[in-house]
């Protein structure tokens, strides 16, 4: 068990390192704590992919097939998507938070703990 917890704590390090290393300078991650370090790694990827997966479905919806869903003069306005953006990104830190405490409770597992 504590070969298993010690990998995935190595992992979790990979993970940061490939996700900060690649888009924050390493001063300003490094000196944090792994569990904010980690934290910094999921919001920072739900923000890549809420953004990746928005356009490419607005796209696709509200440009490509807009004739197939959309009655004419019924997309949404730019206004009302800048709110949804704006609302998105007030929950994404909450979301990012799930993970985060999810990969700590399993990395304090100590023995005797029972993983079930």
């Amino acid at each position: 068990m504590e070969e298993y917890l010690h990998l995935f704590v190595e992992e979790a390090h990979f993970y940061n390192g490939i996700v900060l290393g690649n888009l924050l300078p390493g001063n300003l991650w490094k000196p944090l704590p792994h569990m904010l370090q980690s934290w910094l790694r999921n919001y920072i990827g739900g923000i890549l992919l809420y953004f990746l997966s928005a356009a490419l479905w607005s796209f696709y919806i509200y440009y490509w097939k807009r004739h197939l869903y959309f009655p004419p003069d019924s997309i949404p306005s730019n206004e009302s998507m800048r709110l949804q953006i704006i609302v998105s990104m007030k929950a994404l830190p909450w979301y990012g938070a799930l993970p985060t405490i999810a990969e700590y409770m399993v990395e304090r597992a100590g023995p005797g703990v029972s993983p079930v």
